[in-house]
Order: C-alpha cells, then structure tokens, then sequence
C-alpha cells in the first residue's frame, strides 16, 4: 500500500498549480517530512480543453487567478512572466502522459520545465516545436517526442484524467486531495505540512 497518497490535479496556464510545483520542489529540496512520505499523483485538468475559444490574459477570470497569484509569487521569490495568450494545454499534457510513461522517475522535472517555460519565461506551450524544445533540453528524444504529439498518442489519457476529476468532485486546478481531505488553490508549504502530514 501506497503511503501518505496524494492527488493534485493541476493545469500550466493556472499559476496556484506553478507556484504549487515550486513551492513542492523547495519541500522537497528541505527534505520536509510531509514531502518525502508521501506519493504525489500529479493528474492533469485542463483550464479550457479545447475547442474552447483561445483568450488572452485580459480575459477578466483569466486575469482574475493571475492578478492574485503575483504576491504569492513575490513572496515565494518568483516573478511571473506568462505571454499574452493562455494556450490549449493539451499536447503539454500528452508530452508528460509520455514522459510518465517511458520514465516515471523524472517526468516531474519535465512537468515542472513545462510549467516555468510558460509562467515565468513565457513561452507559447500551446505549441509543439516548444514543448519538443523543452524535452530536449531536458534529455528526451527530439524525434520521438515531436512523433507522439503529432499523432495525439495520448490525448485520451488527458481526457480521461479530467473524467477522473469529475467522478471526484474536482473542478478547478489546483485542488489537492488526500483521502477525505482536500485544498483548492495555492497553499504555502506550512499549510501542506499541516494537511498532508497529518
């Protein structure tokens, strides 16, 4: 049996799921108790799946998330940068449904690339020369990765991720869920201790 399990369902156009990874990854780095016993399923929720119409950050919900995600970053020593245009996020998604499978071990290193290529550097990862890009430089095979996302390899693995959030009541990223317990939205690693240790 599977210790301390953990759900976060997560998008990278939502920037609680970024500063999320971020503020997990500085857990992980302090080797904080909550953290290393416990097993963290990362699963995707798509913001707006296609074929919602693409918006801009203008978009006043859009705004609204990003608008109250920048003191939280400041305080965490991030600046956020994301382009203008919130992507579909879909083929960003497939790319870690592959690298999930083909090597779970560091797919989350890929995940989070995916998430600060977007937020912080503000790159289009809507685009598929993009995310290949960031595999790459991230030791994945150029022409498998571009392969798998040309084809919609994994499409139906994201979808039905978001079929699994449904049947748990999960409607937003970031929601995080352990057992009957559960926190939506940006929480700093205190509050994670607090929820997830326990």
């Amino acid at each position: 049996m599977v210790r301390n399990p953990i759900d976060i369902w997560y998008d990278f156009v939502d920037p609680a799921s970024v500063l999320l990874m971020l503020e997990i990854k500085a857990a992980r780095r302090d080797r904080e108790a909550w953290v290393l016993d416990s097993c963290i399923k990362w699963r995707a929720l798509e913001v707006r799946p296609p074929p919602s119409p693409l918006v801009s950050l203008n978009d006043p919900e859009v705004s609204s998330l990003w608008e109250s995600a920048i003191p939280i970053a400041q305080r965490i020593g991030v600046t956020l940068n994301p382009p203008r245009l919130v992507p579909w996020t879909r083929k960003a998604h497939e790319l870690i449904a592959h690298a999930e499978e083909e090597r779970r071990e560091s797919a989350h290193s890929l995940r989070l690339a995916v998430a600060q290529a977007y937020a912080i550097k503000g790159l289009d990862i809507g685009r598929v020369d993009v995310l290949v890009k960031i595999a790459t430089d991230h030791g994945w095979n150029r022409t498998e990765c571009k392969a798998i996302l040309d084809v919609d390899r994994y499409e139906a693995v994201v979808k039905g991720s978001a079929q699994e959030a449904k049947a748990a009541s999960v409607t937003r990223p970031t929601t995080i869920v352990k057992g009957v317990k559960r926190l939506e939205g940006f929480h700093n690693r205190t509050a994670l201790g607090t929820l997830l240790g326990t």
